[in-house]
């Protein structure tokens, strides 16, 4: 028996080593032929004991003469660094210490996450529901799990979480209200009720920022309300359709950043509501009626901020102006084309870069608005300035009660089709201006501008149509919706991190350094192992 045992070693051993092989590739590869894999390495397992047993005299004698205390030195150095690397690993983990090495950091939580955590004023508990037999819902929790551990370290002591099969323990789903998983599940004492994240996206859906938002939201006791004006002709909050020019998906992203939306009619109120953070104007259609329109002032000077979105159209401007001329501001007549920065074909349909933000100034402190947005898209907009006597009074480096900031601009190639007579001169046009005002312009009045009486935010935007249903998802304009909200209402931490990037670097080859390189690796490399292999058979003869 033990005769033939060793006339089939290396058969069985051979057999072993693929068969193992095989039981790993299906366990690792093809999770639902899991239940195959197993008894295939248990024979594999047994296939290779058979064959050790019966090759036992010749593995002692291998392991005893040179070869074999070379070889076992060269084994103990590999055990002895991947026990090392191992132990660096396992300290790694229980410090929360961690190095990232990607191009664009893309395993490090972004600045204006791990601030907002570190100034969280509430105790925030999560909650996560995923069942462990299931794949997918694993992959979602090992997503979730990992930045909710980077997220914990950065918080201080201020997060914990927890995570729960609901199949094992299905009351407790019931008592947070979970019907379906995975879900993640956020509670704070500031909070009346929790706020519940789903997998909508996908098993790989759950975002740094998705989270933040989450956070944010539950820990902070009071919720801005946003007011979107009605009666003008203005877009409609209430459109969902894809195609729509209605703002049902901009309102949506305001709530899931955790603010009320609400429509106004002051035809019918006559008043801003008390609880109002915000109001946005639209593009109007129509005029304001002076009594709305002075409604409007009176709560602004009191200390309000608004969003107000014109179009290039005369009765859009001429709706805006009064508002706009009482700080300081005015529309060019006419759309902007700009043949440089624009999409192809059509210069109206106005495109910006990183460079187009211009930003860096007191007002915004650096733009945070601008910083983590990439390109974004105006399908047809108009250009702002500050109106000639604030112009004139900045030229002349006299005080004003109201600084100014363009939060987009245009090419230096552009111009405003109404100006000068419908072709106005080429340069530089602000589609997007941010003001901050202690008080309104007066033209004949020298007041200087207050820091310590910051009392009026103001977001003029050139384009209505980038926020609209059909490009809202285009590019960074829901980025830039909501960051601008955002900063209007001072609510900076929510303004939008932005997913890390993977970097592709292709390796760029003219014809001859790729036939070089395919020729190396073709012919030069195996003959250099063959020359190496026969000098060595030389030496040894």
């Amino acid at each position: 028996m033990l005769r033939r045992l060793r006339e089939w070693a290396a058969a069985l051993a051979g057999l072993g080593v693929i068969g193992a092989a095989g039981g790993l590739l299906l366990a690792a590869w093809a999770p639902e032929l899991r239940p195959f894999a197993v008894p295939t390495l248990a024979v594999s397992a047994l296939l290779l004991a058979l064959a050790g047993a019966a090759s036992l005299g010749g593995l002692a004698q291998a392991v005893k003469g040179r070869r074999g205390r070379l070889s076992g030195v060269s084994l103990a150095s590999v055990a002895a660094a991947l026990a090392a690397a191992a132990a660096l690993n396992a300290l790694a983990g229980a410090s929360g210490l961690s190095l990232d090495l990607t191009a664009t950091r893309q395993f490090e939580l972004a600045p204006q996450t791990a601030q907002a955590l570190a100034a969280l004023e509430q105790d925030v508990a999560v909650t996560g529901f995923a069942v462990e037999s299931d794949e997918r819902e694993l992959r979602y929790r090992a997503v979730a799990e990992g930045l909710l551990r980077r997220f914990a370290q950065e918080a201080g002591g201020r997060l914990r979480y927890e995570f729960i099969d609901p199949e094992a323990r299905p009351s407790a789903a019931r008592s947070l209200g979970v019907t379906d998983s995975p879900a993640l599940v956020f509670a704070s004492p500031a909070s009346e009720s929790p706020v519940a994240l789903g997998a909508e996206t996908g098993a790989a859906g759950v975002s740094e920022q998705d989270l933040l938002t989450a956070i944010l939201r539950v820990s902070r006791s009071r919720r801005h309300t946003v007011y979107f004006l009605t009666g003008h002709g203005e877009r409609a909050v209430n459109d969902l359709r894809a195609d729509g020019a209605g703002f049902g998906f901009a309102a949506a992203g305001l709530r899931s950043d955790g603010h009320r939306v609400e429509t106004l009619d002051l035809a019918r109120s006559m008043s801003v509501p008390g609880d109002a953070s915000l109001l946005v104007i639209a593009a109007p259609a129509a005029p304001i009626p002076s009594e709305e329109e002075r409604t409007i002032a009176d709560w602004l000077d009191g200390g309000g901020q608004a969003l107000l979105m014109a179009e290039p159209s005369a009765e859009s401007r001429n709706a805006l102006s009064g508002l706009l001329a009482r700080w300081g501001i005015e529309a060019f007549p006419g759309a902007v084309v700009d043949p440089e920065r624009s999409a192809p074909g059509d210069p109206r349909a106005l495109t910006a870069q990183r460079e187009q933000y211009p930003g860096g100034t007191e007002v915004t402190g650096g733009s945070v608005i601008a910083a983590p947005l990439g390109p974004t898209l105006f399908p047809w907009a108009a250009a702002f300035r500050p109106a000639p006597e604030a112009a004139a009074r900045i030229e002349r480096g006299e005080p004003l009660p109201v600084r100014f900031e363009p939060l987009v601009t245009t090419s230096p190639s552009a111009w405003a089709e109404g100006g000068g007579g419908g072709s106005g001169s080429p340069g530089t046009l602000t589609l997007h201006l941010l003001a901050q005002a202690s008080a309104p312009f007066d033209p004949s009045a020298g007041q200087a501008f207050d820091p310590a009486g910051i009392r009026t935010r103001l977001a003029v935007f050139g384009d209505a149509d980038f926020a609209s249903n059909r490009h809202y998802r285009e590019a960074s304009n829901a980025d830039l919706f909501l960051n601008t909200v955002n900063w209007l209402l001072r609510d900076e931490a929510l303004i939008a991190v932005r997913p890390k990037q993977e970097v592709f670097r292709p390796l760029v080859l003219t014809a001859p350094e790729f036939n070089l390189a395919r020729y190396v690796s073709w012919f030069l490399l195996p003959a250099a192992v063959a020359a190496g292999g026969v000098a060595a058979w030389r030496r040894r003869r």
